[in-house]
């Protein structure tokens, strides 16, 4: 009976090794970056300038950026008072997520009009 619950384990273990969970969306280093923006004030514009550069070059077809994450750096570039880099990023969300289209075609509008 040990082998035998040796063996089923073995199999076990080694075929949850094979397997592997990439999600649905790619998140990149989302949860660190949000973490060092709130806690580490000398560390933000590196974290926020790493951020930039993933959601400009991240994602695939099969893991596209998750939702949200472009809004989110459009929202850190009106933080700094770059309001033509965040309408730039709230228009990539636009596209890439058609269910904040209503919220973010009223946001863009806005923020246009201001400029």
């Amino acid at each position: 009976m040990n082998k035998r619950v040796l063996a089923l384990s073995t199999t076990l273990i080694l075929l949850s090794g094979c397997a592997t969970n990439q999600g649905l969306y790619d998140w990149g280093h989302y949860q660190e970056t949000l973490f060092i923006v709130y806690h580490d004030p000398a560390l933000k514009e590196e974290a926020l300038n790493n951020y930039l550069e993933f959601v400009e070059t991240g994602g695939t077809p099969q893991h596209p950026i998750a939702p949200g994450l472009f809004a989110e750096a459009g929202t850190f570039m009106l933080e700094q008072g770059k309001v033509g880099e965040a309408i730039k990023y709230y228009k990539m969300e636009y596209e890439a997520w058609p269910e904040s289209q209503p919220m973010l075609g009223m946001l863009i509008k806005n923020l246009e009009a201001r400029q």
